[in-house]
């Protein structure tokens, strides 16, 4: 208790002290315990400093309170309501003396009895000390005074039934006629929800108060109607003092920050404003210091809303409070326009999710408050990227982000805001602007689209715009760090069609286009060599839970790669643009856009580390600068490098995480860089001294890309090699990856370099693809590491530690400083939150009604098996083992009417496993551990879909 009383006493101090600061007063406390505030005549005492979070920050700073999710950022923001208008000032609302009543009556019986007051409001009764015509407004007594609230302001209601739910209450008008009342407008839907028959007449629900329907109050109350201070989240704007909070430090325990929060406009305290049961808040940080750029700047913010006084626990000791999250948001749903709180107990979880983190950004003095600034600095933002990168990257923005309006902002906030870009935008203003006239042409058509669909009236028609609007639009156009990449930054390589492209191969081409000069870091004036960049793709779909819930996450650690790492990190919204449309079937854009296809996943968000080689530079005979271009072989070699994030699709949010993504992206720059370690075989590389002389390994590989090889085990050999290969840097020992052709002589050019990089895997008795051979010295034949089915990823990684440590025993020596890229994925049946990406294994979305957003959420639960193995079909399995994606040995060409595979060796030699692959494993022979059938859909790694692999970042 006494600790309790302690922590009062020092938040009366400190709301004192803040309001002398505030309003440039002293405040006392006279004899009867009454705040008096005095006005100060001489200078305020400057604040003295106290250290906050750890000693990151000042108490005298003033602060924004800025979300870690939505692009662009969001801040805490309670609106302080405007100056009364004139009319407002001349009302004066008549008050009852306080408890007033004649023995019987009070005034409120005075006041519905209309002729008691001419016959008895002169009485003198000896039990009250004024008349009834003295104390009561009925009368023509009572006091005056001007009325508590103000047009303008949110308010909350008690006692009047179902509008007491409402939180959107705006009184619009004072009036007086024929009592004083308030007249309140409903700014968004409330109440209890109702059936009615929309115009097709289906029914649908929708709650009993619609924008725009008024109720009069003719009270002015405190019990009946009360200020409500919305804590709602807009665009962070520089000098918006809406936005500003002063934070208060009143203690540290367990690590965590204790803290008052104050609005510094209004002087509210942030959680009087939530409805909070105590004014403190525990601040404790998400990240630990150093694990990315700015990773110690983020914190959750807790807060005590019930007390639960007078429960106890089951063992007779007090029930403790309920502390509950702020939240800016929740996973799968749309942007939220108002801070919520989640309980601690019922958000299992939701500590993991972005929408749980904020951040404290000092205010820098001075900053201009002009509205017109502000308009004037995204104006340009229009017209600078336009010119980087074209119209297109406009398209894709979502309507109010175009508008730089909120999403829910009024129809007169979103009138104010078009008429001042129109006049920076619109044709007929344009005199001086010839060079420009089209380009701003462009612009303004986009911003007269963006007025017409968010003027509506019709709260209804809005949403609908705003909900398709929504699942179009780019996740990432405001950020500094991730490229929001379009259509035109991949270029095909070879000239098929739109029909005939579904194997077609799209290479990064980013320096090719206006907006290379946001990414290079070379002075325009210096020659430069042809050169690689490593780029880290997030492939999204605008409608996907998950793609949303981790954007901030992305963005915080694309400027870490991008400070230090000198790795770019693109997205790419499958689905989004008029180049590749979505189909029937695919909601999540990832078969239908043959950019996303590519990559081979059936689920999104899904990551990849690839590598754009950018031209290099050189002076001509004129001194004039003028690219050159690498060679085309070479540009095609790098583009078959493919690292995925293999965590991702069985992980959940915490995959995002910036330390983790970041640990993705730094192994792949590893693999990367250990590529030239492993040696791309060719005919005549068979006849080497190196590879014939030494201890070798070799990975066959499809080259035709005709056969029917696992494309995600594929993937894990070739990016695992490298790291194995370095891993015996120090010893004799050739590793090397060969990609079978089709072997018949008259697809043989000794003068086709392409043709070269192919071998005839049937002379090389390789009889089943993928497979990985361990030669030994003078040894032509090798053996086989394929036991038995690569099943998946993981089997490889497996299969290549078993035989590393072999060889490793074999030869001697230690492991030249290696570093272990990939970690063993775990199994995540048992995660709350397991599988959170959108697979296409989902029906396509009903017509949507609009009454929520239309988008596809992410499983959060454990993802059923959608395939399993009869008896029958187990039993097959053991006594002919052959690959999962049925890559039998190929005995002969296939005919002319189906595509040409590679030519392999009679399988006659394929190991056969007397007991099955069971049996196999129990022996303990070939280092695979038995697994179930591949589990399809939410987010689970899919078979036959790599795009990339052996990411292997738990």
């Amino acid at each position: 208790m006494m600790k309790i009383i302690s922590l009062l006493s020092i938040l009366t101090v400190i709301q004192l002290q803040h309001s002398s600061l505030i309003h440039g007063s002293d405040a006392t406390i006279d004899a009867s315990g009454e705040t008096t505030i005095a006005e100060e005549e001489t200078t305020p005492t400057p604040c003295q400093p106290k250290k906050l979070l750890n000693g990151k920050l000042s108490s005298c700073d003033t602060f924004q309170i800025a979300t870690l999710n939505a692009s662009p950022r969001r801040c805490i923001h309670i609106e302080a309501p405007p100056p009364p208008s004139d009319d407002d000032n001349n009302i004066l609302v008549c008050a009852n003396y306080p408890n007033w009543f004649d023995g019987t009556n009070g005034c409120n019986a005075y006041r519905r009895k209309g002729g008691w007051c001419a016959e008895y409001g002169s009485i003198n009764y000896p039990i009250a000390q004024h008349t009834a015509n003295q104390a009561c407004c009925a009368c023509g007594g009572g006091t005056r005074d001007k009325p508590r609230l103000q047009a303008g302001e949110y308010v909350k209601l008690t006692g009047y039934g179902p509008y007491d739910e409402c939180e959107s209450l705006k009184i619009v008008k004072l009036g007086t006629k024929p009592q004083f009342h308030y007249l309140l407008e409903v700014m968004k839907p409330c109440g209890p929800n109702k059936a009615v028959r929309d115009a097709r007449g289906a029914v649908i629900v929708e709650q009993t108060f619609q924008p725009g329907m008024q109720v009069t109050v003719a009270s002015d109350d405190p019990s009946v109607i009360a200020k409500h201070n919305r804590v709602e989240l807009k665009k962070c704007r520089r000098g918006k003092q809406e936005q500003e909070f002063i934070v208060n430090p009143i203690g540290v325990e367990g690590g965590s920050d204790i803290v008052v929060i104050q609005h510094k406009l209004t002087g509210v305290e942030l959680s009087s404003a939530l409805g909070a049961k105590s004014p403190f808040f525990n601040i404790t940080q998400v990240f630990e210091d150093g694990l990315f750029e700015g990773s110690g700047d983020f914190h959750f913010l807790k807060v005590v809303t019930n007390t639960n006084q007078g429960r106890i626990n089951a063992d007779g000791t007090p029930y403790g409070p309920t502390h509950s999250y702020l939240a800016s948001g929740y996973f799968g749903q749309k942007e939220y326009s108002m801070v919520k709180t989640f309980s601690l107990l019922s958000s299992s979880g939701f500590e993991q999710q972005e929408f749980s983190m904020w951040r404290f950004q000092p205010i820098v003095e001075n900053e201009s408050d002009d509205g017109s600034a502000a308009v004037d600095e995204h104006a340009q933002w229009l017209i600078r990227m336009t010119q980087l990168i074209g119209i297109d990257y406009l398209v894709q923005l979502p309507p109010w982000h175009l508008l730089d309006v909120e999403r829910d902002a009024t129809k007169s906030d979103v009138k104010s805001r078009f008429r001042v870009l129109s006049r920076s935008f619109h044709p007929d203003k344009q005199v001086h602007q010839s060079e420009n006239k089209k380009m701003f042409e462009k612009i303004f058509v986009l911003l007269q689209n963006a007025y017409q669909g968010l003027k509506s009236a019709d709260e209804k028609e809005k949403e609908k715009f705003r909900v398709q609007a929504e699942s179009g639009s780019q996740l990432f156009a405001h950020s500094q760090y991730v490229v929001e990449l379009l259509p035109f930054h991949w270029s095909k390589l070879d000239n098929t069609t739109e029909e005939e492209s579904s194997n077609s191969r799209y290479i990064l081409n980013v320096a090719s286009h206006l907006n290379s000069t946001l990414l290079d870091t070379t002075s325009a004036e210096e020659e430069s060599e042809p050169s690689v960049q490593l780029w880290v793709i997030f492939v999204y779909s605008a409608r996907c839970g998950m793609s949303r819930t981790v954007v901030g996450k992305i963005d915080l650690a694309a400027r870490h790669l991008d400070q230090h790492e000198n790795i770019k990190v693109g997205a790419y919204g499958c689905g989004l643009y008029k180049e590749h449309p979505l189909k029937e079937n695919d909601p999540t854009g990832v078969k239908s856009d043959p950019i996303c296809a590519q990559f081979e996943r059936r689920e999104t968000p899904n990551v990849h580390l690839i590598v754009e080689t950018i031209p290099g530079r050189k002076r001509d005979e004129n001194g004039e600068l003028v690219e050159v271009h690498p060679d085309m072989e070479i540009v095609k070699e790098n583009a078959q490098f493919k690292y995925f994030y293999a965590a991702v699709p069985s992980g959940n949010t915490t995959q995002f995480y910036p330390h983790n993504f970041i640990n993705f992206a730094t192994a792949g720059k590893r693999v990367w860089q250990n590529n030239h370690l492993v040696h791309r075989m060719k005919r005549k590389d068979f006849l080497d001294p190196r590879f014939i002389g030494n201890v070798s390994i070799v990975a066959y590989l499809d080259g035709t890309g005709n056969g029917e090889t696992d494309t995600e085990v594929v993937d894990a050999i070739a990016n695992s090699l490298p790291g194995f290969s370095r891993r015996f840097l120090n010893d004799d020992l050739y590793v090397g990856i060969a990609h079978c052709g089709f072997g018949d002589d008259e697809f043989i050019d000794q003068n086709d370099v392409k043709s070269q990089k192919y071998v005839d895997c049937s002379k090389l008795d390789v009889s089943w693809l993928p497979d990985i051979k361990v030669y030994g010295v003078d040894d032509t034949k090798g053996v086989s590491l394929l036991r038995g089915q690569f099943s998946d990823m993981r089997d490889v990684q497996i299969a290549l530690e078993s035989m590393g440590n072999t060889l490793r025993m074999m030869l001697g020596g230690t492991d030249n400083d290696n570093e272990d890229e990939f970690e063993e994925i775990e199994d995540n049946d048992d995660a709350e939150e397991s599988g959170g990406g959108c697979d296409n294994k989902q029906p396509p979305p009903p017509p949507p009604d609009y009454e929520d957003l239309d988008e596809i959420e992410g499983r959060m639960e454990d993802t059923p098996l959608l395939e399993m193995q009869t008896e029958e079909e187990e039993e097959a399995s053991e006594t002919n083992p052959v690959l999962e994606t049925e890559s039998k040995p190929v005995l002969e060409q296939s005919t002319d009417k189906a595509p040409k595979k590679p030519k392999l060796a009679s399988g006659s030699d394929m190991p056969q496993l007397a007991g099955g692959r069971e049996n196999m494993v129990r022996d303990g022979i070939s280092g695979f551990h038995k697994r179930e059938t591949k589990r399809l859909g939410g987010g689970q790694i899919l078979g036959g879909g790599g795009g990339g692999s052996a990411g292997f970042i738990a």
